[in-house]
């Protein structure tokens, strides 16, 4: 029975992994497109809600900025973390971790591209959403991976 149930959860892991790299592929992409293709910022609502490219060095909220290296070590052992927990601990939701793994490697691959081709590690940022700071699809993921995250924590000591 134990097998059957290991043979289970590695069916549903292949499932988020394909999850995780279509989330990926679709962070990276529109990272791509924003900046192959929108040339001026675009807003609604009163300037709530819009497009409106800019670089990020740092992570959420400009932390550490300026430290590409850190935030990219950092989000390694992130991700090494995330890798553990989902191999190693059946307890946790899975949804929750994947797609905050999937976020981190988006944010991840453009660090290191630019790293690598001399853009100082730079993230594309490039949704507006109010008074928050510009953000990207992979970082809306790790938010609501996280939100998930925390309120099956929540409930489950409740």
């Amino acid at each position: 029975m134990q097998g059957l149930c290991l043979f289970k959860r590695s069916l549903n892991l292949k499932k988020y992994y394909i999850l995780s790299s279509f989330l990926i592929f679709a962070d990276l992409y529109s990272k791509y497109y924003v900046n192959s293709y929108i040339s001026e910022d675009y807003f609604y609502l009163n300037n709530f809600i819009g497009l409106e490219v800019t670089y990020n060095t740092g992570i959420a909220w400009g932390l550490l900025a300026g430290h590409a290296e850190y935030t990219l070590v950092l989000s390694l052992l992130v991700c090494a973390w995330l890798l553990n927990q989902i191999t190693n601990d059946p307890e946790e939701p899975l949804i929750s971790l994947f797609l905050i793994l999937s976020g981190a490697l988006g944010n991840i691959s453009e660090r290191l591209y630019g790293l690598i081709t001399g853009n100082d590690g730079r993230v594309t940022d490039f949704l507006v959403l109010g008074p928050i700071p510009n953000f990207n699809i992979a970082d809306s993921l790790i938010t609501v991976g996280i939100l998930y995250l925390l309120i099956f924590e929540f409930r489950r000591e409740h």
